[in-house]
């Protein structure tokens, strides 16, 4: 993905270009104008198109190694991947992944989940508590 961040910047640096030329003239006469436009908005568009089948092939990929993430939008999974250290926001999806599991009990330093807790309020302590890391597909599926 590093390099489809950067293929993704390049395209976002060239299309805000053009949009500061239209908010220069924003008469849709003076688009004509604009040197290349007829040329650069296809190459725009095959560009981001790759970066989307990047992040797609990316999610899948997740979704190979942990298979509950396909209970999810993609939304909620680059949510997941992207706040992995921020463990309010697993929480709130935990219930799309795990039927049973409402929420879950985190250490005094919230570096690891010691416990499960049903929407029902039962509380199921781990045996083994479950650290929390960058790779979130990891430490899901232990639980």
């Amino acid at each position: 993905l590093p390099h489809e961040q950067g293929r993704f910047k390049s395209v976002d640096d060239e299309f805000k270009n053009i949009m500061a030329q239209v908010r220069m003239d924003s008469r849709v006469v003076a688009l004509a104008d604009i040197s290349g436009l007829n040329n650069k908005l296809p190459v725009l568009i095959d560009q981001l198109d790759r970066c989307q089948k990047a992040l797609s092939d990316f999610l899948e990929e997740k979704r190979s190694r942990f298979p509950r993430f396909y209970f999810i939008g993609d939304d909620d999974l680059l949510e997941i991947l992207g706040q992995s250290q921020n463990p309010a926001v697993i929480q709130s999806h935990l219930k799309k992944l795990f039927q049973a599991i409402f929420a879950v009990n985190f250490s005094e330093d919230m570096k690891e989940i010691v416990a499960f807790r049903s929407l029902e309020g039962e509380v199921v302590n781990l045996m083994h508590n479950v650290e929390i890391t960058d790779t979130v597909e990891v430490w899901l599926a232990e639980l």
